[in-house]
């Protein structure tokens, strides 16, 4: 489950406050997560090289400069920060508090995270549960994640993921029902859920 923190937020002082504190533009794309390979990060990248929107991405790794470039793990930050230098599209923050991040899922005009795996994807239920829109894949848990409440994109293909995340920024009514009803979706997710379910199994096991 996200944390209660994740919410919607509609004052507006806040929010100018943290777009003028990273000097964020009025409209964006955002990423949130690391820079391993499942996350998928060039392919999103060149997406979104191919209109003009910009894409802010939060994550320690995505700045740090002191890592094994030679390390296969690592490939894509490397890639990830070769597409970035010098594209001022791409604005990397690197990591941020968990307040700030709260008030960017609110901003954001959609979130995207186009993963090629995910074990469950817990920055989608936080960009849902503050009513942003998402753009992701349906690999690994994300459909589970996401349920009806995301547009689903083919992550191998640069051109789906680039049209996805245009046609979402383009279409209001679809936004605004991705922002209003996933909001009640985020809240099917609760720890007490999760900690009720996973006993269950255990019992069921040890029968």
């Amino acid at each position: 489950a996200a944390s209660e923190m994740f919410k919607k937020v509609d004052n507006t002082s806040i929010l100018g406050s943290i777009r003028k504190k990273y000097n964020l533009p009025d409209k964006f794309a955002l990423y949130v997560g690391d820079a391993t390979w499942n996350k998928n990060l060039p392919r999103l990248i060149e997406a979104i090289k191919k209109f003009d929107v910009p894409l802010v991405m939060v994550g320690k790794a995505l700045i740090n400069k002191d890592f094994d470039r030679k390390n296969p793990w690592n490939q894509d930050l490397v890639k990830v920060q070769e597409l970035a230098n010098n594209d001022i599209r791409i604005i990397r923050l690197g990591f941020v508090p968990t307040d700030d991040l709260v008030i960017l899922y609110n901003m954001a005009a959609v979130f995207a995270i186009p993963s090629l795996y995910e074990g469950f994807g817990l920055p989608i239920l936080e960009a849902i549960s503050c009513g942003c829109p998402v753009v992701t894949s349906k690999k690994g848990s994300l459909l589970e994640v996401a349920g009806s409440f995301a547009l689903f994109v083919d992550p191998y293909d640069i051109d789906s993921i680039a049209s996805g995340i245009k046609s979402l920024l383009e279409d209001e009514e679809e936004q605004r029902r991705l922002s209003g009803e996933g909001i009640d979706w985020a809240k099917k997710f609760f720890w007490e859920k999760t900690v009720r379910e996973t006993v269950s199994i255990y019992e069921k096991t040890l029968r």
